[in-house]
């Protein structure tokens, strides 16, 4: 199973983000509900910064793959001083474990 996070500047959107976060590999879990968090990665303690996906709207596909997305404005992303570092976090129904997806280091 595999979480990847991509952010890019959003399209016709100055100062704005698009945040996809995409699973694949969960074949066991097709039609289970499932959400993320976007996260930043800090020395002490990791910072919620905001979900994507809607809560029960979002389901693992029959494929066992999803994606979640969300524009957002810089200012979400903005974790810290200095440079970001930007994880997602994913859930899924029926599955104790959470799984990370890669950080992202940027200057938000």
């Amino acid at each position: 199973m595999n979480v990847t996070l991509y952010i890019s500047p959003a399209e016709n959107q100055p100062g704005n983000y698009l945040v996809v976060v995409n699973g694949d590999g969960f074949y066991n879990s097709v039609n289970k509900k499932v959400g993320g968090r976007i996260r930043g990665d800090d020395e002490w303690f990791d910072d919620t910064l905001f979900s994507v996906g809607g809560p029960g709207i979002d389901r693992v596909g029959v494929g066992g793959s999803f994606s979640l997305s969300a524009i957002v404005s810089a200012g979400q992303l903005n974790e810290d001083w200095g440079q970001d570092e930007i994880y997602a976090v994913v859930s899924v129904e029926g599955l104790s474990a959470t799984f990370r997806s890669n950080t992202i280091k940027g200057d938000f």
